[in-house]
């Protein structure tokens, strides 16, 4: 199965979402389509994409939309953060 996906992603030279079934004991692949991500993740998988040779800076930089670098200008807050009672009224 993993050999599968990573042929799928240097086929299409993007992470791949894969659905699967096991039937009777037996995987089946369904589909795939590029993965959708968030703006932090498509700057991780791009950069990953071109640490892993399967494509150039060139072809990962288009892979990362507009919308991705809106939402790094937007503030986030960690975890933690969130969890303190600073945050809690």
């Amino acid at each position: 199965f993993l050999q599968n996906v990573e042929k799928l992603e240097h086929y299409f030279k993007d992470m791949q979402d894969v659905e699967f079934t096991v039937e009777k004991g037996k995987l089946w692949m369904l589909q795939c389509r590029n993965g959708k991500r968030t703006g932090t993740a498509a700057i991780k998988i791009a950069t990953d994409l071109v640490k892993e040779g399967i494509c150039t800076k060139s072809e990962a930089l288009l892979k990362v939309e507009p919308t991705h670098v809106e939402q790094l200008l937007h503030p986030t807050f960690s975890i933690e953060a969130l969890k303190s009672d600073a945050y809690i009224k």
